[in-house]
């Protein structure tokens, strides 16, 4: 995703017909705009990988600048301003993108263009031109987060996590989980699929950190079940734990306190509630983000439970305070690699739009130093970036490749 050097037709035109005094070009625009949506995609001549993406920005009010906040290239935000088409209030910019991609962008009106991106995230607006956005429940009080996304013309259709009306459903339970390592009771909720029952054989399992955005952002409980029905993996149990924001970061830092929670609180609770499996080749670990670094640090210290981790975007930037590497070297690999092989399979992902060092070059770091020891590695990139426009369709990959029916 790169500044384009090629005008927008579309742009252009249009502003050649105001310089031309045609008063009323600039209201059909924001009419076809109200129709079609933005952001404006236009193929470039020649080229068959790549389109022209031009954002637009509508004010309501006199602005200094307006800034995009790309799914990449954020180190320099000057580049990334819009600029204000003569003296309309449309304000626009272009880029030259992927076809085959889907990202999630925001703009930011009147940035001061300064290193405090604690600030800029507080003022962070989505596309209200856009009509394809995700919707993050605020909950407690808070008002409901919204984000846009884009999807270029190539890019996959999902397909797991579309809800079919014929598909058998699953039923989802809610629980309290206590703990005395946890300040408050947390909230639990445990999927099972169609026709479970107490007396078949144990289920295999799957565990998830980040339980709410996997249900409410992800459609997990979707995925599930279409990945049943169509008999791609077995009927499993599935465990979702919230991952709340005030104490996720701490707790998904390879945090012993969170994980033995997980073992030895979460674990028998659910062995004794459900009719899962004890076997560690049956269960899996999973997450996205520090989530899927939390997986993969679950299945290093207790491979005798999961003997399965998905990793979403696993964020494996993450280093102790006392290590003494360079930022990207990946300090999870550095543990695998000073200990012999274990019993574990793996499944990691990254987008292709991601960080290249902190997220795609760790992902490749682990990956490598696990295939050198012998490791089950199924490695996948997706086209996007390190949001949740893929993360539900990927889970369904990274299911099938761990516990699939062949």
């Amino acid at each position: 995703m790169e500044k384009s050097l090629l005008n927008s037709t579309i742009i252009m035109n249009l502003k050649e017909k105001i310089e031309q005094g045609n008063n009323e070009s600039l209201h059909e625009f924001w009419n076809n705009m109200e129709i079609n949506g933005a952001p404006l995609i236009e193929t470039i001549d020649g080229d068959s990988e790549n389109v022209l993406v031009t954002f637009i920005y509508k004010p309501h009010e006199e602005i200094e600048n307006v800034v995009l906040i790309p799914p990449i290239g954020r180190d320099n935000l000057l580049e990334n301003r819009l600029e204000k088409l003569s003296q309309t209030n449309l304000w626009y910019i272009t880029y030259k993108i992927k076809n085959d991609v889907r990202f999630k962008y925001s703009f930011c009106v009147n940035d001061s263009f300064d290193d405090d991106w604690t600030k800029r995230w507080d003022n962070l607006i989505y596309d209200k031109l856009n009509k394809n956005t995700l919707t993050f429940k605020g909950g407690d009080g808070k008002e409901d987060e919204i984000e846009s996304y884009a999807v270029m013309p190539n890019a996959n259709e999902q397909f797991w996590v579309k809800e079919r009306k014929a598909t058998a459903k699953g039923r989802i339970y809610e629980h309290q989980l206590h703990s005395e390592s946890l300040e408050k009771h947390r909230r639990i909720r445990v999927y099972t699929p169609y026709g479970y029952s107490q007396g078949n054989k144990p289920y295999k399992f799957l565990v998830l950190t980040d339980g709410d955005e996997y249900i409410n952002v992800l459609s997990a409980v979707t995925v599930l079940d279409n990945l049943i029905a169509n008999e791609k993996m077995p009927p499993i149990v599935t465990i979702f734990i919230d991952s709340p924001d005030e104490t996720r970061e701490e707790e998904l830092s390879c945090n012993d306190i969170f994980e033995d929670i997980i073992i030895k609180d979460l674990i028998p609770w659910v062995s004794d509630n459900y009719n899962i499996s004890n076997k560690a080749d049956e269960a899996i670990i999973g997450g996205l983000s520090m989530g899927g670094l939390t997986a993969c640090h679950l299945g290093l210290k207790y491979s005798g439970v999961f003997g399965n981790v998905l990793s979403q975007s696993g964020s494996y930037w993450y280093r102790p305070e006392i290590y003494e590497g360079s930022p990207f070297d990946c300090w999870l690999s550095t543990k695998f690699e000073a200990i012999d092989k274990l019993p574990l399979k793996f499944y990691l992902n990254v987008g292709v739009l991601e960080h290249e060092q902190g997220m795609i070059g760790t992902n490749i770091k682990l990956k490598d130093v696990l295939i050198s020891k012998g490791y089950t590695v199924d490695f996948e990139y997706f086209n996007s970036g390190h949001d949740y426009l893929c993360w539900g369709e990927t889970l369904a990959n990274g299911l099938i490749s761990l516990i699939g029916i062949n």
